[in-house]
């Protein structure tokens, strides 16, 4: 069997999608929206380039979760078990690349920023090295 053909079946699986999109949607908008409301609270540059960046990686892990929860829909609501049936056409429709789209973008901006947050905090923790205030100890 395709694997297509397993997912429909697989309530469990299903469920996931369902937990996982909604998880996704509710948690990422509750950071992006608490972030947005604190960054005037930002000191330093550090912490607004650490802060605007977090915003960015919940941005594209929401894009994320709006493609699991869409995909969901389709699957739960939309086909119900005749998904099969409708495979082709859905694979070749707009619906499907566009959420294809929110996924493959969310994915890159979070992977992108992800890695600027790294390079930010390696860079602090670089200067705080050849500043002397941090030691390395040999072993």
């Amino acid at each position: 069997k395709q694997w297509y053909q397993r997912r429909v079946r697989d309530t469990s699986l299903k469920a996931i999608s369902w937990v996982i999109g909604s998880l996704a949607v509710l948690a990422n908008l509750t950071i992006i929206v608490k972030n947005i409301w604190t960054i005037n609270r930002c000191r330093t540059s550090v912490a607004l380039v650490n802060k605007s960046l977090i915003i960015l990686i919940s941005f594209g892990d929401l894009l994320v979760g709006c493609f699991l929860f869409v995909l969901a829909i389709y699957d739960g609501i939309i086909f119900k078990e005749k998904y099969c049936e409708h495979h082709l056409n859905w694979i070749s429709s707009k619906q499907c690349s566009i959420i294809g789209v929110f996924s493959t973008i969310g994915s890159q901006i979070s992977l992108f920023s992800m890695t600027g947050l790294s390079i930010v905090r390696l860079h602090g923790i670089w200067n705080l090295i050849i500043s002397g205030e941090v030691t390395l100890i040999k072993s």
